[in-house]
C-alpha cells in the first residue's frame, strides 16, 4: 500500500512538473513584436495609415520621389491615405521634410520640421524630401 501512494504521489508531482515546464515555454521566434505608437527609428521620417502613429508604418531615412517604386516601396500608400506623420530628422542639414501628393515631388501638401508629429491627417501622399529651409514648415 505504501508503495502505491508514494507512486501516486511521485506522478502528481511529475504531472505538475510537466504542466509547469509547458506553461514556461517561450513564443516562437517568428512572433512578430508589435510596434509602440509614434515607434520612428531616429534620423527618419515615418507615414502611418492609423492616428497618433498606429497601424502600418511606413519609414525613410532618405527622400523618395515615388513611394511606389524602388528602392524603398510603401505597399499601403496607393491604397490607403497617411494618417499620422512623425519627422524624426537628426540631420543639422535639413529643417523639415517636405510631402508632397504625387510622384516626382509634385503637388506639394506639407512642410513637417524635425521632431513634429501630426495627427489626424487623412491624405494620400506619394513622395518626400528633405528641405534645408524651415520655410512652410510647421513647428
Amino acid at each position: 500500500m505504501r508503495y502505491l501512494v508514494r507512486r501516486a504521489v511521485l506522478a502528481a508531482a511529475l504531472s505538475v512538473g510537466v504542466v509547469a515546464a509547458t506553461a514556461t515555454v517561450a513564443a516562437p521566434a517568428s512572433a512578430a513584436r508589435r510596434l509602440a505608437a509614434w515607434e520612428c527609428p531616429s534620423g527618419n521620417v515615418c507615414v502611418w495609415t492609423g492616428p497618433y502613429g498606429t497601424g502600418s508604418r511606413c519609414l525613410w531615412s532618405d527622400a523618395d520621389n515615388d513611394w511606389q517604386a524602388s528602392p524603398i516601396t510603401c505597399s499601403w500608400s496607393g491604397s490607403q491615405p497617411v494618417r499620422s506623420i512623425f519627422n524624426n530628422g537628426t540631420s543639422s542639414r535639413y529643417a523639415g521634410v517636405a510631402l508632397y501628393r504625387a510622384s516626382g515631388y509634385q503637388n506639394f501638401y506639407w512642410c513637417v520640421s524635425q521632431g513634429t508629429l501630426r495627427n489626424d491627417e487623412n491624405v494620400y501622399l506619394r513622395s518626400h524630401r528633405w528641405v534645408v529651409s524651415a520655410t512652410g514648415c510647421v513647428a
